[in-house]
Protein backbone atom coordinates (compact mmCIF):
# COMPACT_ATOMS: atom_id res chain seq x y z
CA UNK A 1 0.00 0.00 0.00
CA UNK A 2 1.21 3.21 -0.78
CA UNK A 3 1.45 5.51 2.33
CA UNK A 4 2.40 8.67 0.36
CA UNK A 5 0.55 10.45 -2.21
CA UNK A 6 2.02 9.36 -5.42
CA UNK A 7 3.92 12.37 -7.61
CA UNK A 8 2.47 11.37 -11.80
CA UNK A 9 4.36 13.04 -13.95
CA UNK A 10 2.76 12.33 -17.53
CA UNK A 11 4.28 15.39 -19.93
CA UNK A 12 4.48 16.85 -22.27
CA UNK A 13 7.38 15.72 -24.66
CA UNK A 14 10.09 17.90 -25.09
CA UNK A 15 9.44 19.98 -21.95
CA UNK A 16 12.60 19.03 -19.75
CA UNK A 17 10.82 15.58 -19.04
CA UNK A 18 14.60 13.90 -19.59
CA UNK A 19 15.89 16.40 -17.45
CA UNK A 20 13.72 15.90 -14.52
CA UNK A 21 14.33 12.40 -14.84
CA UNK A 22 17.87 12.23 -15.29
CA UNK A 23 19.31 15.01 -12.98
CA UNK A 24 16.37 14.30 -9.73
CA UNK A 25 13.69 11.69 -10.40
CA UNK A 26 16.19 8.94 -10.74
CA UNK A 27 18.83 10.03 -7.85
CA UNK A 28 17.04 10.76 -4.86
CA UNK A 29 16.77 7.63 -2.33
CA UNK A 30 13.62 9.22 -1.05
CA UNK A 31 11.76 8.46 -4.47
CA UNK A 32 10.89 4.84 -6.04
CA UNK A 33 11.40 5.86 -9.73
CA UNK A 34 9.23 4.37 -12.42
CA UNK A 35 9.97 6.36 -15.32
CA UNK A 36 11.35 3.34 -18.22
CA UNK A 37 8.11 2.42 -19.64
CA UNK A 38 10.21 -0.43 -20.80
CA UNK A 39 12.62 -3.57 -19.53
CA UNK A 40 10.21 -4.99 -16.12
CA UNK A 41 7.94 -1.97 -16.09
CA UNK A 42 7.63 -2.45 -19.82
CA UNK A 43 4.74 -4.68 -19.14
CA UNK A 44 1.99 -2.33 -16.86
CA UNK A 45 2.59 0.68 -18.88
CA UNK A 46 2.22 -0.89 -22.54
CA UNK A 47 -1.29 -2.25 -20.99
CA UNK A 48 -1.78 1.59 -19.56
CA UNK A 49 -1.04 3.03 -22.88
CA UNK A 50 -1.77 0.50 -25.70
CA UNK A 51 -4.47 -2.51 -24.36
CA UNK A 52 -7.72 -2.24 -26.15
CA UNK A 53 -10.71 -1.59 -23.41
CA UNK A 54 -11.79 -5.63 -24.19
CA UNK A 55 -8.66 -6.46 -23.86
CA UNK A 56 -7.14 -4.56 -20.52
CA UNK A 57 -6.83 -7.09 -17.72
CA UNK A 58 -6.51 -5.30 -14.66
CA UNK A 59 -6.26 -7.58 -12.35
CA UNK A 60 -3.04 -9.14 -14.41
CA UNK A 61 -1.53 -5.07 -14.20
CA UNK A 62 -2.20 -5.00 -10.40
CA UNK A 63 -0.36 -7.89 -9.74
CA UNK A 64 2.57 -6.40 -11.94
CA UNK A 65 2.44 -2.77 -10.10
CA UNK A 66 2.18 -5.04 -7.06
CA UNK A 67 5.56 -7.11 -7.61
CA UNK A 68 7.34 -4.59 -9.73
CA UNK A 69 6.59 -1.14 -7.56
CA UNK A 70 4.94 -2.09 -4.38
CA UNK A 71 6.93 -4.97 -3.34
CA UNK A 72 9.80 -3.15 -4.15
CA UNK A 73 9.46 0.34 -2.27
CA UNK A 74 11.09 0.61 0.99
CA UNK A 75 8.86 2.28 3.55
CA UNK A 76 10.34 5.70 3.34
CA UNK A 77 10.24 6.07 -0.33
CA UNK A 78 7.54 7.44 -2.43
CA UNK A 79 6.65 6.34 -5.96
CA UNK A 80 7.09 8.62 -8.73
CA UNK A 81 5.88 7.97 -12.31
CA UNK A 82 7.04 9.88 -14.99
CA UNK A 83 6.61 8.87 -18.52
CA UNK A 84 5.94 11.58 -21.04
CA UNK A 85 4.74 8.81 -23.66
CA UNK A 86 1.45 8.38 -20.98
CA UNK A 87 0.36 11.42 -23.25
CA UNK A 88 2.56 11.69 -26.00
CA UNK A 89 3.25 9.24 -28.80
CA UNK A 90 6.64 7.43 -28.70
CA UNK A 91 9.12 8.95 -31.54
CA UNK A 92 9.32 5.92 -32.76
CA UNK A 93 9.09 4.83 -36.79
CA UNK A 94 6.50 1.67 -35.92
CA UNK A 95 4.41 3.67 -33.42
CA UNK A 96 1.49 1.94 -31.75
CA UNK A 97 -2.03 3.38 -31.63
CA UNK A 98 -2.33 4.53 -28.28
CA UNK A 99 -5.77 4.46 -25.87
CA UNK A 100 -7.39 8.00 -25.60
CA UNK A 101 -5.99 10.34 -23.17
CA UNK A 102 -9.63 9.88 -20.50
CA UNK A 103 -8.81 5.78 -21.05
CA UNK A 104 -4.96 6.24 -19.73
CA UNK A 105 -5.72 8.91 -17.02
CA UNK A 106 -9.02 6.06 -15.24
CA UNK A 107 -6.25 3.25 -15.72
CA UNK A 108 -3.67 5.29 -13.76
CA UNK A 109 -6.18 6.38 -11.55
CA UNK A 110 -7.41 3.05 -10.67
CA UNK A 111 -3.95 1.23 -10.40
CA UNK A 112 -2.57 4.08 -7.78
CA UNK A 113 -5.92 6.37 -6.53
CA UNK A 114 -5.25 10.35 -5.88
CA UNK A 115 -2.03 11.50 -6.77
CA UNK A 116 -0.38 14.49 -7.75
CA UNK A 117 -0.40 14.78 -11.63
CA UNK A 118 2.27 17.25 -12.88
CA UNK A 119 2.68 18.59 -16.73
CA UNK A 120 5.53 20.04 -17.44
CA UNK A 121 5.29 22.24 -20.57
CA UNK A 122 7.24 23.83 -23.32
CA UNK A 123 6.63 26.96 -26.37
CA UNK A 124 4.72 25.11 -28.60
CA UNK A 125 6.75 27.38 -31.23
CA UNK A 126 10.01 25.39 -29.93
CA UNK A 127 7.82 21.87 -29.00
CA UNK A 128 7.15 21.30 -32.83
CA UNK A 129 10.49 21.82 -34.28
CA UNK A 130 12.15 19.83 -31.18
CA UNK A 131 9.29 17.04 -32.10
CA UNK A 132 10.65 16.77 -35.68
CA UNK A 133 14.30 16.70 -34.62
CA UNK A 134 13.78 14.01 -32.15
CA UNK A 135 11.81 12.25 -34.78
CA UNK A 136 14.21 12.45 -37.30
CA UNK A 137 16.71 11.09 -34.94
CA UNK A 138 14.84 8.21 -34.15
CA UNK A 139 14.21 7.19 -37.83
CA UNK A 140 17.51 7.50 -38.86
CA UNK A 141 18.85 5.22 -35.94
CA UNK A 142 16.31 3.35 -35.30
CA UNK A 143 14.45 2.36 -38.05
CA UNK A 144 17.16 3.48 -40.26
CA UNK A 145 14.88 5.19 -42.42
CA UNK A 146 14.73 8.98 -43.71
CA UNK A 147 12.14 10.95 -42.47
CA UNK A 148 10.76 14.07 -45.23
CA UNK A 149 11.66 18.09 -44.90
CA UNK A 150 9.78 19.91 -42.17
CA UNK A 151 7.81 21.27 -44.43
CA UNK A 152 6.39 18.16 -45.68
CA UNK A 153 5.74 16.56 -42.16
CA UNK A 154 4.52 19.80 -40.52
CA UNK A 155 1.88 20.27 -43.49
CA UNK A 156 0.89 16.18 -43.19
CA UNK A 157 0.38 16.62 -39.56
CA UNK A 158 -1.58 19.70 -38.89
CA UNK A 159 -4.09 19.10 -41.49
CA UNK A 160 -5.10 15.95 -39.66
CA UNK A 161 -8.24 16.25 -37.34
CA UNK A 162 -6.08 13.58 -35.05
CA UNK A 163 -2.73 13.01 -35.82
CA UNK A 164 -0.13 11.32 -33.86
CA UNK A 165 2.83 14.09 -32.82
CA UNK A 166 0.74 17.05 -32.63
CA UNK A 167 -2.18 16.10 -30.87
CA UNK A 168 -0.88 18.36 -27.87
CA UNK A 169 -0.38 21.44 -29.60
CA UNK A 170 -3.71 22.80 -27.09
CA UNK A 171 -2.06 21.49 -24.35
CA UNK A 172 -5.67 22.31 -22.20
CA UNK A 173 -6.96 19.09 -23.95
CA UNK A 174 -5.28 16.57 -22.25
CA UNK A 175 -4.91 19.08 -19.25
CA UNK A 176 -8.73 18.97 -18.30
CA UNK A 177 -9.22 15.06 -18.61
CA UNK A 178 -6.77 14.80 -16.06
CA UNK A 179 -8.18 17.36 -13.82
CA UNK A 180 -11.80 15.33 -14.36
CA UNK A 181 -10.30 12.35 -13.41
CA UNK A 182 -8.25 13.47 -10.35
CA UNK A 183 -9.82 16.49 -9.33
CA UNK A 184 -8.90 20.20 -10.36
CA UNK A 185 -6.48 20.51 -7.58
CA UNK A 186 -4.19 17.59 -8.45
CA UNK A 187 -3.24 18.88 -11.64
CA UNK A 188 -0.54 21.38 -11.86
CA UNK A 189 1.82 22.75 -14.57
CA UNK A 190 5.40 23.53 -14.57
CA UNK A 191 6.60 25.14 -17.66
CA UNK A 192 10.27 24.87 -19.25
CA UNK A 193 11.06 28.56 -19.96
CA UNK A 194 10.36 29.32 -15.86
CA UNK A 195 14.08 27.65 -15.73
CA UNK A 196 15.18 29.62 -18.72
CA UNK A 197 14.56 32.97 -17.22
CA UNK A 198 14.53 32.81 -13.97
CA UNK A 199 17.00 29.94 -13.69
CA UNK A 200 17.38 26.41 -11.96
CA UNK A 201 16.64 27.48 -8.16
CA UNK A 202 13.24 29.01 -9.39
CA UNK A 203 12.26 26.00 -11.90
CA UNK A 204 13.49 23.69 -8.68
CA UNK A 205 11.80 25.73 -6.18
CA UNK A 206 8.46 25.44 -7.91
CA UNK A 207 9.10 22.30 -8.53
CA UNK A 208 9.11 21.18 -4.58
CA UNK A 209 6.02 23.57 -3.86
CA UNK A 210 4.16 21.73 -6.38
CA UNK A 211 5.03 17.81 -5.11
CA UNK A 212 6.26 18.90 -1.27
CA UNK A 213 9.54 17.50 -2.23
CA UNK A 214 12.63 19.21 -0.38
CA UNK A 215 14.87 20.31 -2.93
CA UNK A 216 18.62 21.01 -1.99
CA UNK A 217 21.34 23.46 -3.18
CA UNK A 218 22.94 20.67 -4.17
CA UNK A 219 20.77 19.28 -6.13
CA UNK A 220 19.97 22.76 -7.96
CA UNK A 221 23.47 23.17 -8.36
CA UNK A 222 24.32 20.13 -9.52
CA UNK A 223 21.32 20.18 -12.15
CA UNK A 224 22.18 19.94 -15.82
CA UNK A 225 19.27 20.42 -18.18
CA UNK A 226 19.49 18.21 -21.20
CA UNK A 227 19.26 19.39 -24.86
CA UNK A 228 18.22 16.61 -27.00
CA UNK A 229 18.00 18.20 -30.37
CA UNK A 230 20.85 18.66 -32.48
CA UNK A 231 21.56 21.52 -33.77
CA UNK A 232 18.89 22.89 -37.29
CA UNK A 233 18.98 25.59 -39.25
CA UNK A 234 14.88 25.30 -39.56
CA UNK A 235 12.73 28.28 -39.12
CA UNK A 236 8.83 28.41 -38.49
CA UNK A 237 7.54 30.68 -41.30
CA UNK A 238 4.51 33.14 -41.13
CA UNK A 239 1.93 30.26 -42.09
CA UNK A 240 3.25 27.60 -39.85
CA UNK A 241 3.54 30.25 -36.86
CA UNK A 242 -0.10 31.26 -37.83
CA UNK A 243 -1.09 27.81 -37.74
CA UNK A 244 0.75 26.89 -34.39
CA UNK A 245 -0.92 30.11 -32.76
CA UNK A 246 -4.45 29.42 -34.00
CA UNK A 247 -4.35 25.44 -32.69
CA UNK A 248 -3.08 26.81 -29.63
CA UNK A 249 -3.65 30.47 -28.11
CA UNK A 250 -6.90 29.03 -26.27
CA UNK A 251 -5.67 26.93 -24.63
CA UNK A 252 -2.68 28.60 -23.54
CA UNK A 253 -4.77 31.01 -22.40
CA UNK A 254 -6.78 28.39 -20.35
CA UNK A 255 -3.32 27.47 -18.75
CA UNK A 256 -2.51 31.04 -18.00
CA UNK A 257 -5.61 31.39 -16.50
CA UNK A 258 -5.85 28.00 -14.42
CA UNK A 259 -2.42 28.36 -13.05
CA UNK A 260 -1.61 31.94 -12.86
CA UNK A 261 1.68 31.46 -15.29
CA UNK A 262 3.13 34.46 -16.98
CA UNK A 263 2.87 32.54 -20.09
CA UNK A 264 2.52 35.83 -22.09
CA UNK A 265 6.16 36.78 -20.50
CA UNK A 266 7.02 33.91 -22.20
CA UNK A 267 6.23 34.24 -25.35
CA UNK A 268 3.45 31.64 -26.00
CA UNK A 269 0.86 31.99 -28.69
CA UNK A 270 -1.98 33.58 -27.29
CA UNK A 271 -4.88 35.28 -28.20
CA UNK A 272 -4.67 39.36 -28.52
Amino acid sequence: MLTAVPIIHVGFCHSGTTSLQENLFSRRSDLFYAGVPYRELGGIFSYIKYQDTEQYDFAETTRLKNELILDKMQAHQRLIISDETLIEQPEIYYTPAMMPMRTIAERLYALFGRGIVLFTLRNQLRYVISNYLTLKKNYATLANRTIEPFDAWFAGNHDQVRNLFLRNLDPSNAIKIYQSVFGTEAVHVLPLELLLTEGTKAYLDRLGEITGLEISGAEAKQYTPRNASPSHDIMLNAEQRAIIRRRSMWGNAFVMRQFGLPLRDYGYPLPD
